[in-house]
């Protein structure tokens, strides 16, 4: 097996979409001995290439959030962990169905499962997930009417 840092980052891009953050992290855990300005010319240069992109990964990131469930602010407080301004892929988030209908179909789908589900749960259960307060208020009060 290779050790070499590029070699490294191609396993895994290979595998999923990563962010520069991530490969930064990454790189600098398994190559403590390699330095930084090393480990930056690799980034760049799988940036150059057309390897790594921030823009794809906020793209797979947001589609896969969003087909779990999750809401806005949550998947928007996980683009920051990895440096992704969300105004930076504001295209990414026009597509499907709107925030209050994806806030409705997440509690539907968790109260299928509650014998007894009430009204505080279920904002919990909602604001855990992500969604605006407003969205969430709005997805109680149609479903426990």
């Amino acid at each position: 097996m290779t050790t070499e840092p590029y070699d490294a980052c191609i396993r895994w891009l290979t595998r999923r979409e990563h962010s520069r953050v991530e490969l930064a992290r990454k790189l600098a855990d398994r190559f403590a001995d390699v330095s930084t300005d090393t480990l930056d010319e690799v980034l760049d240069r799988l940036v150059e290439q057309g390897l790594q992109s921030d823009h794809r990964f906020a793209e797979m990131l947001i589609r896969t959030r969003l087909h779990q469930g999750q809401g806005r602010l949550k998947i928007i407080r996980e683009l920051a962990t990895h440096q992704i301004d969300a105004s930076d892929v504001s295209d990414l988030w026009a597509d499907g169905d709107s925030e209050a209908e994806r806030c409705q179909a997440a509690l539907e789908k968790w109260m299928r499962g509650k014998a007894e589900p009430d009204r505080a749960k279920a904002l919990r259960f909602l604001a855990s997930r992500g969604f605006e307060f407003s969205d969430a208020t709005e997805a109680v009060k149609a479903i426990f009417r």
